[in-house]
């Protein structure tokens, strides 16, 4: 039996320690970001939208659409507030001169439409976009055709189904009237203080430039085919006649709660199905094993210094 060179132990004990210490590193860097996010979330009080501050907050209650804005997930056509969509292509390939059967991504799309919280007290809209999104429902059936033929899936196809298809579609979805928890960024718009008379009349003018054969018949009074000095002043006066009747029922028109990613992005923007409870047991769970993971390649990197060092 041939003899192990001291060269090669000293390349490999260097490449074991290199990849340890970046293991431990990595192993760190996890527990400290699931430790931050177990103690925000247990730490963060629960609010009521009735009485909520403005920026950061905790909220709980149930998922609803806009009536006015009906969400529907587009390969299983069911109801629903948020979805995430995929479909893929089975394809065979040779590896090392074998076959082997993977799957490629021929369409995803994630919902990023705003649906309604509401806690009991008041309702606001939730922005999935640049949200952690927990889902539990998900579906998986397959077929023959890049666009599913069957639509409102109730369960997820069979093996045999995979085995005998070329395509598979799945759909993660959350759906109206489940329990939600999310915590991010909440700000209460008022539409009379969003734009300014001012702003109404620039949007306003703006809007009749587009259609110049529209403002010339509304304010071209002696016909010469061009808007004089004069003329755009009637014009001006008259966009801001109208912005200030628009200003007015503003004013009339309720304020929007909305929730929406954090700009610092040391805050976490989290949508769950999943209860307070069940987040911080999820997280504090990963914290402690990645700190054991940790720990423990730390006592393996103190044995390689030690022995071969």
């Amino acid at each position: 039996m041939e003899s192990i060179s001291p060269s090669f132990l000293s390349d490999q004990y260097e490449l074991i320690l290199i990849v340890s210490i970046l293991a431990a590193l990595a192993s760190f860097y996890y527990f400290m970001r699931e430790w931050k996010r177990w103690r925000l979330i247990q730490d963060t009080p629960t609010a009521r939208l009735r009485s909520a501050h403005q920026g950061y907050v905790e909220l709980e209650g149930q998922g609803r659409f806009s009536p006015d804005h009906p969400i529907y997930a587009p390969l299983s056509n069911h109801e629903c507030i948020w979805y995430h969509s995929l479909i893929e292509c089975k394809q065979t390939i040779l590896h090392k001169q074998r076959p082997r059967t993977e799957w490629k991504i021929l369409y995803q799309h994630t919902s990023d439409q705003s649906f309604l919280l509401d806690d009991g007290t008041g309702t606001c809209l939730v922005n999935p976009k640049g949200a952690e999104i927990i889902s539990n429902e998900k579906l998986v059936w397959y077929g023959n055709t890049e666009w599913p033929t069957r639509t409102k899936i109730l369960e997820s196809g069979s093996t045999i189904m995979a085995l005998a298809s070329h395509y598979r579609y799945s759909e993660r979805l959350i759906l109206p009237g489940q329990y939600l928890y999310v915590i991010g960024h909440l700000k209460t718009h008022a539409p009379a203080t969003e734009q300014s008379i001012r702003d109404i009349t620039r949007d306003l003018i703006s809007n009749w430039k587009q259609n110049t054969q529209q403002l010339l018949e509304r304010f071209d009074t002696n016909q010469d085919g061009e808007i004089d000095q004069a003329e755009w002043e009637v014009a001006r006066q008259t966009a801001q006649s109208r912005a200030q009747a628009i200003h007015q029922q503003l004013q009339h028109t309720p304020e929007i709660n909305r929730v929406d990613k954090p700009n610092d992005n040391r805050r976490p923007y989290i949508i769950s199905v999943r209860s307070q409870i069940e987040l911080i047991q999820k997280h504090r769970r990963n914290a402690l094993m990645a700190l054991t993971g940790s720990l423990g390649l730390i006592s393996y990197i103190a044995w390689l210094l030690h022995a071969y060092g």
